[in-house]
């Protein structure tokens, strides 16, 4: 337990500078990049960063179309109940948003199980700021996972292994900004270690963009982040120039130069606010304006590395604001969404595997077995493309038409399963009353004859 709480506690901190620029990106609170410090120094206050947040853009397009809609097990057709029950009480519909976009920001983000005395395992969505994991090398499986966070002025932990759950608390107080010395010995035992009865560790990743050498995955940003930058850049750039040139100046000669009236020293021409008279008390009285400067070449520039964001990320333009003069029709909208949708796809496919373990180990916990058939166990996902009602109607009556069961084509519809469980509850009263109309269709409770 020692070396294993030492390694993760390492981890946890080596990840955490960069995990915390990344969350700051996803925010749009990064610094600015790109901007000489000379510059920095002499604008001082008046300069701000113009922050234009296609992080959260990058991240939300593909998030938004990632919504799980049940469990299937096996070769079932129907969605499993007790599954969705589970999920249902957990909040899962809610938190499974924040697993996702925590893991696509961040590269990751946990699944904690844990039984629970209600007949209902307890399930929670872990930040990566707080949890950390180790990998079986031979395997890749989970075979310890920390979790670790502050209260107080003393840092609580709990050490996951596949034999016991293990909770401490630090010996002493830990400043705000000292580095936690994960010894051993600095640490206490809150409680007795739990035994764990799963025999294994209860903690699932999520992981975004995972490798074979690297199971710690890469943020979805990590492409766009230098674009951004330049964006951001240009942004400020284009707003100070705004500020210094895009208005026309006036100047005079042969007049008195302001003075400050706190110092008495003179104002520095350059210093002064946009519309404001530039003075020279050389030479005779004269006027004139300067000509106020374009910032065509600004928007071209951000124009440029916003196409390039969305080429990257796989993004419709559209999404971005480089929208065409024409309107596009929904084919072409469609098409722009080819990549996109690709994308939220290939989520699913990896990311259902995740909540799959995640449903196997809430069985085990509350049933002290594995579940049974568990390696047919299907996540069931919303469609991530967006076809009009119109035509998701007409292809589903050609869908019909060539023999497609009544329930795929409801799932195709992108209904859920309780919505599918109650419509098709409807159907059968439909029947029933339908049944009972030809029957007795004067309602006098006689049948007909046959």
């Amino acid at each position: 337990m020692a070396e294993l709480l030492e390694t993760l506690g390492k981890k946890l901190i080596a990840d955490s500078g960069d995990l915390l620029r990344l969350d700051s990106y996803l925010r749009g609170q990064q610094s600015l990049s790109f901007l000489h410090p000379e510059i920095v120094a002499e604008l001082g206050a008046r300069l701000r960063n113009l922050s234009v947040n296609f992080c959260r853009v990058t991240v939300g397009a593909v998030e938004e179309r990632l919504d799980v809609v049940g469990f299937r097990l096996g070769q079932d057709a129907q969605p499993d109940d007790g599954m969705w029950e589970t999920w249902q009480a957990n909040g899962l519909d809610e938190s499974s948003e924040l697993a996702h976009t925590e893991a696509m920001a961040m590269k990751r983000s946990y699944v904690t199980v844990w039984g629970s005395d209600s007949g209902v395992p307890t399930i929670s969505v872990e930040s990566p700021l707080q949890m950390v994991c180790s990998y079986d090398p031979a395997t890749r499986t989970v075979n310890g996972a920390l979790k670790s966070w502050r209260e107080g002025t003393r840092l609580m932990a709990t050490l996951y292994e596949a034999d016991q759950i293990t909770k401490l608390i630090t010996r002493n107080d830990v400043g705000e900004s000292a580095a936690v010395q994960w010894a051993p010995d600095a640490w206490e035992l809150r409680e007795d270690p739990l035994p764990n009865p799963m025999g294994r560790v209860p903690v699932v990743p999520i992981v975004n963009r995972p490798r074979l050498l690297d199971m710690d995955g890469e943020s979805e940003l990590a492409d766009v982040i230098p674009l951004v930058d330049a964006i951001n850049k240009l942004g400020t750039d284009m707003m100070l120039s705004a500020e210094f040139h895009a208005m026309p100046r006036r100047w005079a000669t042969g007049m008195e130069v302001p003075k400050d009236p706190n110092t008495g020293e003179p104002l520095s021409s350059f210093e002064q606010l946009a519309g404001r008279v530039w003075l020279n008390p050389e030479g005779t009285g004269t006027f004139g304006q300067f000509p106020e400067a374009s910032l065509s070449n600004f928007i071209e520039a951000i124009k440029m590395l916003t196409g390039q964001i969305a080429a990257i990320a796989g993004l419709p333009p559209h999404y971005l604001g480089l929208a065409s003069d024409n309107p596009a029709s929904a084919d072409a909208i469609r098409s722009s969404e080819a990549s996109l949708v690709k994308k939220a796809r290939r989520k699913q496919r990896q990311w259902g595997g995740s909540w799959e373990d995640v449903m196997r180990l809430a069985y085990l916990a509350q049933n002290g077995e594995e579940l049974p058939g568990g390696e047919m166990l299907e996540t069931i996902w919303a469609d991530p493309e967006t076809p009009t009602v119109a035509q998701a109607a007409d292809a589903a009556q050609k869908k019909k038409e060539i023999g497609v069961p009544w329930r795929q084509l409801m799932e195709d519809l992108r209904y859920s399963p309780v919505q599918i469980e109650r419509m098709q509850q409807w159907r059968k009263d439909d029947a029933a009353q339908n049944a009972l109309a030809i029957a007795d269709p004067f309602g006098i409770g006689k049948p007909l004859p046959a």
